[in-house]
């Protein structure tokens, strides 16, 4: 038997987040008006964390009925995110989907707090902030010189959310400043860049997920942390796909009119 959610609940899960998609790379309305004028059309899922029913994604036998159906227990989600949390368990995982929950209620009370919904940001500031987003050690050093490679995936990971969703934070997530997302860019050009610098950020975390993996680079020093890549193409291709980003954010920042980053590369004798 299914531990389905409430109505009341549901209806918390959504207003909670804005009726919103509470995955920070999406955060898609999921509410709007239909053809007659006392339509409305919904497309958002009050999903299980932990599922309703024995057999289901992330399944805790430990859980009461009442806590399985328990607002604590939901995520409001787009119909494709509820699918995709689904999908794959083992990237989904309750923590995950927790932090989702968190950081999407935050988001809503800032979209409350700092701006309207008619608050109009020019393309020229939405740079200027994304400008700020990749000033950080892992656009600067070399891949060998990164102190820890968590450090640097986290990094990578908290660049992409903030593209997506305006919001930049800090090493222990701490909200540092809050924008838009590339998608209220108002330029087709300069939009189309940023997605394929998202793609590029993308390609980074899925490929050093790979090499450690694939334990394609090993550590030495006490101090300061060195990494030793066993194949030089690879490590030549981490710093070459950070170096056409930041080529890719410069061009944006000419057009615009605002100055890009300028990274002097830091080179250390042992």
């Amino acid at each position: 038997m299914r531990d389905d959610f409430s109505q009341n609940t549901k209806d918390l899960l959504a207003n909670r987040v804005g009726w919103k998609c509470s995955n920070p790379n999406c955060r898609k309305a999921t509410c709007g008006g239909g053809i007659e004028k006392t339509d409305i059309v919904n497309i958002g899922v009050a999903a299980h964390i932990s599922a309703a029913s024995k057999g289901g994604p992330r399944f805790d036998e430990n859980m009461t009925s009442g806590e399985r159906k328990s607002y604590e227990n939901g995520i409001w989600l787009c119909q494709s995110c509820s699918k995709l949390i689904d999908s794959d368990v083992k990237r989904y995982t309750v923590t995950k989907l927790k932090k989702w929950k968190e950081i999407s209620e935050q988001m809503a009370v800032l979209d409350l707090e700092e701006r309207s919904t008619s608050e109009y940001i020019s393309d020229k500031e939405l740079v200027k902030f994304f400008v700020q987003c990749f000033d950080r050690p892992a656009f600067k050093d070399r891949i060998c010189q990164e102190g820890r490679m968590e450090d640097f995936d986290k990094a990578i990971e908290d660049t992409i959310v903030a593209l997506n969703t305006g919001v930049l934070r800090t090493r222990d997530g701490s909200i540092l400043k809050n924008s838009e997302g590339k998608s209220a860019i108002s330029n087709e050009k300069w939009r189309e860049k940023f997605e394929t610098i998202c793609d590029m950020l993308v390609a980074l975390r899925r490929r050093l997920k790979l090499a450690k993996a694939e334990k394609a680079y090993t550590t030495y020093g006490d101090f300061e942390v060195m990494y030793c890549f066993y194949d030089r193409e690879l490590e030549e291709w981490f710093d070459y796909t950070r170096e056409e980003i930041l080529k890719i954010l410069s061009s944006v920042c000419e057009e615009v009119g605002v100055n890009g980053l300028r990274f002097p590369r830091r080179e250390y004798r042992w």
